[in-house]
């Protein structure tokens, strides 16, 4: 099991790497010219590389036996940044929904912003639980009311966000052709992508050797935005 803990924290930085790059390649690019999609799409995949990089650093930890060390990390770091890092991305759907309307724009995406905050707020209020040691390092389970806020009023929501954003970009690259559609729509399968993912490892469908091919998939939502951004240009 100790060495599938070494290659998920492999992993993990691997998932750090590629998405930090995806933003240093997303900002290079508006500064060549405007871009038309909202900046929520860059500050994702840094949010993500920072989280991944936690998640990595406090299973490293779990492999060399230091488990307060990784208790710390994830009390601090990668345990807020779960939910953190997902702040972002109503922004880019808050900017794709209500494209021409800029104050609700903004106002979708501060609401959701304000439900992280209560969301990582009972995540300290209540604490969590640490579980056992698996392939993927020590099983933490939040509070029960963090879990339902979180489910409720983050995730659900973000998941019908993903899959209205995925129809809505379908449509408009069939109906239009157009480059920048296809782009759009490109973006679309990697938010699905990350979702997916999440819904596997949020449910402890991935187990075992399993949740290193999830985290894996995780790393080709990132990828998925450079390939387009490329792609497209």
């Amino acid at each position: 099991m100790f060495v599938g803990v070494l290659y998920n924290t492999v992993v993990c930085f691997i998932i750090t790497i590629v998405s930090l790059l995806v933003f240093k390649h997303l900002r290079a690019m508006r500064k060549e010219k405007p871009r038309i999609y909202s900046e929520g799409l860059d500050y994702f995949c840094l949010t993500l590389g920072l989280l991944w990089f936690f998640v990595g650093l406090r299973t490293f930890f779990v492999w060399l036996g230091y488990l307060g060390l990784d208790e710390f990390i994830f009390k601090w770091f990668s345990g807020p940044l779960t939910y953190f890092h997902i702040i972002p991305l109503f922004f880019y759907f808050g900017w794709s929904f209500f494209k021409d309307k800029r104050t609700i724009s903004t106002s979708f995406g501060l609401l959701f912003t304000v439900l992280t905050i209560a969301v990582i707020f009972t995540f300290y209020q209540y604490g969590f639980t640490r579980g056992e040691v698996t392939y993927g390092g020590t099983d933490f389970t939040p509070n029960e009311r963090t879990n339902k806020l979180f489910t409720y009023g983050i995730f659900l929501p973000l998941l019908i966000c993903i899959i209205i954003e995925f129809l809505k970009r379908v449509r408009e690259w069939r109906r239009t052709k157009d480059i920048t559609q296809r782009q759009l729509f490109g973006f679309s399968i990697g938010f699905l992508i990350y979702a997916l993912m999440g819904i596997f490892d949020a449910l402890g469908i991935a187990q075992d050797w399993l949740i290193l091919l999830v985290r894996i998939g995780v790393m080709l939502s990132p990828l998925t935005f450079y390939i387009f951004t490329t792609w497209s240009d």
